[in-house]
């Protein structure tokens, strides 16, 4: 079965003194014997961040046997109607909305559209957004 990974479990995969370092090494491992390991755009462009050079990045995608799934049209639609009913949710008085949300969505979008679980360790940022997407978590 493919499997879609979020940046965040890849980072705790990565790096031993994350919170979710053991699950996310079991969990992406468990995956990998089932079926492909995908990755988003987005989320390429999220390991680039902490890399020196794209050919550290690309070293790291071929390492994790990871595969890239463009997104379509529908997804990227769902991915900006998610970000506007997020824009428009009700706050406590003096809460401001995070700004670094936008990538969540494409991700979870992208995933949900195409039917294939999400390996994530925050999964609060897709569940609210994306009910029919399979999340799977610690």
């Amino acid at each position: 079965m493919t499997t879609f990974l979020d940046t965040s479990a890849i980072m705790s995969a990565i790096n031993h003194g994350e919170t979710h370092h053991d699950w996310s090494v079991a969990k992406i491992a468990e995956r990998r014997a089932e079926g492909p390991l995908i990755i988003a755009d987005i989320v390429y462009s999220e390991l680039a961040a902490g890399m020196q050079s794209k050919e550290d990045t690309d070293a790291a995608i071929t390492e994790w046997a990871l595969e890239r799934l463009r997104s379509s049209d529908e997804s990227l639609f769902k991915a900006g109607q998610a970000y506007k009913t997020y824009k428009e949710k009700k706050r406590s008085p003096g809460e401001l909305p995070k700004t670094n949300v936008l990538p969540d969505f494409l991700i979870g979008a992208l995933a949900e559209v195409e039917g294939v679980p999400l390996i994530t360790t925050n999964h609060k940022d897709f569940a609210a957004y994306f009910p029919d997407l399979n999340i799977i978590h610690p």
